[in-house]
């Protein structure tokens, strides 16, 4: 078996993404992997929320963006005092595209993601999971 150099940790404001994140802590310690954090700004939930509201896109966008930003940063912080590997980004679209997109580019070994064993019943989540399980070029790992 390959050893662990990699893992793509998707990371969200969900306690599911908690769960992620120490798990991912966990096998960055145990393989000396490096754990690339990135929060997607959802172009789903962004167009979501200007339907429900009277703010802009752009105003959710920016929103969105500083509380990735405050979601990576604490990540970084809780990771680096564990002692494991880890570096943050964030880029804006949808999940179940650019999480296949950037396993290939940094060659991870696993994606990591958070989810609400509730979310089967959400037929958003469930089709971005089916997605992800279906392009994603390495490992998947899904935590609840």
């Amino acid at each position: 078996m390959r050893q662990l150099e990699k893992a793509i940790l998707y990371l969200d404001a969900s306690v599911e993404a908690q769960h992620a994140l120490e798990t991912a802590i966990y096998l960055s310690k145990i393989s000396a992997a490096t754990i690339i954090a990135v929060n997607i700004v959802d172009q789903h939930v962004v167009t979501n929320l200007a339907r429900q509201g009277d703010r802009s896109l752009a105003e959710i966008e920016v929103e969105l963006e500083e509380n990735g930003w405050r979601y990576l940063y604490a990540a970084e912080e809780t990771a680096k005092n564990a002692g494991a590997r880890i570096v943050i980004l964030q880029e804006q679209g949808y999940p179940e595209e650019l999480l296949p997109r950037l396993a290939s580019e940094y060659q991870a070994d696993v994606v990591i993601v958070g989810q609400d064993p509730r979310a089967r019943s959400d037929v958003a989540r469930r089709r971005t999971a089916e997605q992800l399980m279906e392009h994603t070029p390495c490992a998947l790992m899904i935590v609840r």
